[in-house]
C-alpha cells in the first residue's frame, strides 16, 4: 500500500470514528508527528504501524487493503479519463488548426518567407503546439495504459520536436536567413521528423491488441508518411497520409476514452 492513497484511507476512518489525532495516540500509542507523516502522505509506514493504527479504528487490515488499492486504481482510472478527454477534443483543434497553419506557410512560402501579421502568426502556432501537445499526450496516456512504452517515449519525442519546430518558426520571422540555409533547415526537420514517425507508427501497431484494427491501421499510415517525410522531395505525400491517419487516432483516443470510463464505472 502506497501513499497518498493510505493517508487519505486512514484519516476518513478516524473522522468515521470521530477521534482527533490525539485520541488515536492515546488508543494506539503512535506519536502524533508520526500520524500527522502518515496521514498528510509524507510517509509509507510499516505494515506493523499500519495495523496497531487499523486495531485502534477497529478496522480489519484485509478489508482496509483492498479499500485502499480500490481507491488507488479509481483515482488512476478517473485522470486516464480526464487526459483522454481533454486529448481527443485537443486532437480535433489540432486538426483544423493544421489547415490553417498550412496556409500560413505557403503564404511565408511565397512572400519569400515575410511574415505580414506576425501577432497572428505567432499565436497561431502557439496554439498550434498546445492542441498537438494535449493530443499527443493522450497517447502517452493510451501507451501507459497498455505498457506500450515506444508508444509513450515516441510521442514525448515527437512533442519536443515539434516544440523546435515552433521556436524556429518564431525565430526565423526576425532573423534573416539565406535560401540555403531555410533549405538545410527544412530538410533536417523533414528527415527527423519522418524517422520519429516511423517508430510512432510501429507503437501504435503496437496498441492493436488493445484497440482493435483501427490502432494497426493508424501505425501503418503513420509508418508511409514517415517514409515520404524521410525522402524530404516526398513530404508533401507525408502530409496527405497525415490528414487520415489523425483522423483515426482521434477516434482511437474517443474509443481509448470511452473504454477507460467504462471500467472505472465498473470498478
Amino acid at each position: 500500500m502506497r501513499q497518498p492513497e493510505l493517508g487519505k484511507r486512514l484519516t476518513e476512518l478516524r473522522q468515521q470514528k470521530s477521534l482527533t489525532q490525539e485520541e488515536l495516540v492515546e488508543a494506539c500509542n503512535v506519536s502524533v508527528r508520526t500520524i500527522q507523516r502518515i496521514e498528510s502522505g509524507e510517509v509509507t509506514p510499516r505494515t506493523s504501524t499500519i495495523k496497531i493504527l487499523l486495531s485502534a479504528l477497529d478496522e480489519d487490515f484485509e478489508n482496509f487493503k483492498n479499500t485502499v488499492e480500490a481507491n488507488k486504481s479509481n483515482n488512476y482510472l478517473r485522470s486516464m479519463e480526464t487526459w483522454l478527454q481533454v486529448a481527443w477534443i485537443s486532437g480535433i483543434a489540432y486538426f483544423v488548426l493544421g489547415f490553417l497553419d498550412a496556409v500560413l506557410e505557403y503564404e511565408r512560402f511565397e512572400n519569400l518567407y515575410v511574415v505580414e501579421e506576425i501577432p497572428f502568426y505567432i499565436t497561431t502556432k502557439i496554439f498550434y503546439f498546445i492542441f498537438y501537445s494535449f493530443f499527443l499526450f493522450g497517447l502517452v496516456k493510451l501507451g501507459d495504459y497498455f505498457s506500450n512504452y515506444l508508444l509513450k517515449i515516441a510521442s514525448f519525442l515527437l512533442i519536443g520536436l515539434f516544440a523546435i519546430w515552433t521556436f524556429f518558426d518564431v525565430f526565423t520571422i526576425y532573423y534573416d536567413m539565406s535560401e540555403a540555409n531555410l533549405i538545410t533547415l527544412g530538410a533536417g526537420e523533414s528527415i527527423s521528423y519522418g524517422a520519429l514517425t516511423i517508430v510512432f507508427g510501429v507503437g501504435l501497431m503496437r496498441l492493436q491488441d488493445g484497440m482493435g484494427q483501427l490502432a494497426k491501421i493508424a501505425g501503418i499510415l503513420e509508418i508511409v508518411s514517415g517514409f515520404f517525410f524521410a525522402v524530404v522531395i516526398l513530404f508533401f505525400l507525408g502530409y496527405m497520409m497525415l490528414v487520415p491517419a489523425t483522423i483515426i487516432e482521434i477516434i482511437l483516443l474517443y474509443k481509448g476514452f470511452e473504454f477507460v470510463k467504462a471500467e472505472r464505472l465498473r470498478a
